[in-house]
């Protein structure tokens, strides 16, 4: 046998033991048993939807939905009044506003929660937002193909307001909200924007499939604090799929809650335009 066939059988030999060594299996004992509180909580003055969801942090591989949190008492102070809210009766941790408040901007409102029982080892919980003034005005929406992405794109039309501001975009099509998770919301910042006005910037795509025509587009901007537009950055990051081989380990998202409870509690205002789908 030559040198040459030797060096190759051992080569081989070689290649086949560490395959198979990276092919054994490896069984991994995940901790399940550490669970934080839930938050999702929004004032939202234009949009009328004012609540707070309290729910349970779920194990990872669960099919189920996340427990909910019943029998808080949560309380909202906006340096003036303290709100007391309810909890739905038919939405067991959905707790609601009183059916008389509306959030007001340039108000700081701070949330308040007292558990029945404790979640993560607390049962007091707290955050604060601040909801700013509203100074974006749009003058128009209109719809445009894009062709390279197959998707009909929003273009808006607005001054652009003074400074860095961060802006939430979603929409409705005939007055139904079709974005209504942080999955599907876009969010911008006008930092890059050079010009004193938006002259048509793409802030959300549709597919074809979802519009049709004659229907009603309304294309809801608020305008959200530098904080919240990160904490939604950094969830839709880790909501997308990760190549397990290739990808870096998941990052903690940010929240407002303290003592380590998940989610954000969230004030901001909106303004809207509107127009109609007519394809050519």
């Amino acid at each position: 046998m030559t040198k040459k066939t030797t060096y190759l059988i051992l080569l081989i030999t070689t290649g086949m033991i560490v395959f198979n060594a990276c092919t054994k299996r490896i069984d991994i004992d995940l901790d399940d048993t550490y669970v934080r509180l839930a938050v999702e909580g929004y004032i939202m003055p234009d949009d009328g939807v004012n609540y707070v969801k309290l729910t349970e942090s779920g194990d990872y591989f669960a099919n189920e939905p996340a427990p909910v949190v019943s029998g808080a008492t949560i309380e909202v102070n906006d340096g003036q009044q303290t709100y007391q809210l309810n909890e739905a009766a038919n939405m067991p941790g959905i707790y609601l506003f009183p059916v008389n408040f509306h959030g007001e901007e340039q108000k700081t409102y701070e949330l308040n929660i007292s558990l029945r029982e404790k979640v993560g080892g607390y049962d007091t919980y707290h955050a604060t937002d601040y909801l700013p003034e509203m100074n974006l005005n749009i003058d128009s929406i209109t719809l445009a193909y894009n062709s390279a992405f197959d998707f009909w794109m929003i273009l808006m039309y607005a001054p652009k307001p003074p400074g860095r501001n961060f802006y939430l975009v979603r929409r409705m099509n005939n007055d139904t909200l079709v974005t209504n998770g942080i999955a599907d919301y876009n969010i911008f910042d006008d930092d890059l924007l050079n010009n004193d006005y938006m002259h048509g910037i793409a802030v959300m795509g549709i597919s074809p499939e979802d519009i049709k025509t004659g229907d009603k587009i309304t294309l809801l901007v608020s305008l959200i604090s530098e904080e919240y537009y990160n904490f939604i950055l950094e969830a839709q990051t880790e909501l997308q799929p990760h190549d397990p081989m290739f990808s870096g380990p998941p990052a903690n998202v940010s929240s407002n809650v303290n003592n380590g409870a998940v989610g954000y509690f969230a004030a901001f205002a909106s303004t809207s335009a509107t127009t109609y789908f007519e394809e050519e």
